[in-house]
């Protein structure tokens, strides 16, 4: 697995370097390409029949990942691993192109922790603690990017508005098998679920590509991923040996 880059473009290895070294949007583009952690990948040539177990929902994923994103800024995207939880764990490993860790972003609830192996450094804390300098108020969307909910069975294709967990006013569309297909927030986010395959009787996207209100768009694909299969807990754990720790709201400081 390797990053690529194009000359002129945007790259997640820019993006990883210290703050001061980026520009505010390219720092805001950060928690965008991480989330995405949960979002272009590896998606299938040919997708088979869906099969779906009445009442099966996605509670794990393991998978490996490509990233792509774009801006007004350009444009690049990566290769990695994640590993999720329901309802708000998750771990996203990105690797540079030699294969080694860039970086790491775990959540637990309202809990982030970024580490950053080469500095030996990780900044944690919860999201209302994230300063603005950071750039990674996006990662408040990720739970939202991400939760998923079993097929709704004995309808068809339709519109809902309805408040979410986090409630915000949204509208979701679902496909004829019941499948969310589409969301959209009032204030003009927006996550859109393709290519549905069936992992175990579970129903998956291959592909989620999300747009912020200022234009940001992510993707994501997942490669081959395992879905409902048992998580070692030191799986979602940051390791800090030797790592010195800091409070995320010093993220973004000049070093």
């Amino acid at each position: 697995m390797r990053l690529y880059e194009k000359s002129g473009y945007v790259t997640l290895w820019s993006l990883f370097m210290s703050s001061k070294e980026l520009p505010p949007v390219k720092q805001y583009l950060l928690p965008f390409i991480i989330t995405g952690a949960l979002l272009t990948g590896c998606t299938p040539k040919t997708l088979p029949p869906l099969v779906i177990t009445p009442g099966a929902e996605v509670k794990s994923v393991q998978s490996e990942v490509s990233l792509s994103f774009s801006s007004s800024q350009g444009s690049g995207g990566g290769r990695g691993y994640l590993v999720y939880q329901k309802p708000d764990r998750s771990h996203l490993v990105v690797l540079s192109p030699f294969g080694t860790t860039v970086m790491e972003a775990f959540t637990n609830g309202d809990r982030l922790t970024i580490v950053i192996p080469s500095k030996e450094i990780a900044y944690s804390g919860t999201f209302d603690e994230i300063p603005a300098r950071a750039g990674l108020q996006g990662w408040k969307a990720l739970r939202w990017i991400v939760e998923s909910e079993p097929a709704r069975s004995g309808r068809s294709a339709e519109e809902v508005p309805r408040v979410n967990r986090e409630g915000k006013r949204e509208t979701v569309w679902y496909n004829e098998v019941g499948l969310i297909v589409r969301k959209v927030t009032e204030e003009g986010d927006e996550v859109v679920y393709r290519d549905y395959r069936s992992v175990d009787g579970v129903p998956f996207p291959s592909l989620i590509e999300f747009q912020d209100r200022r234009g940001t768009m992510l993707k994501i694909g997942f490669d081959e991923p395992e879905i409902n299969k048992p998580l070692a807990e030191s799986a979602l754990q940051p390791r800090l040996d030797g790592i010195t720790l800091l409070s995320i709201k010093r993220m973004g400081m000049e070093e």
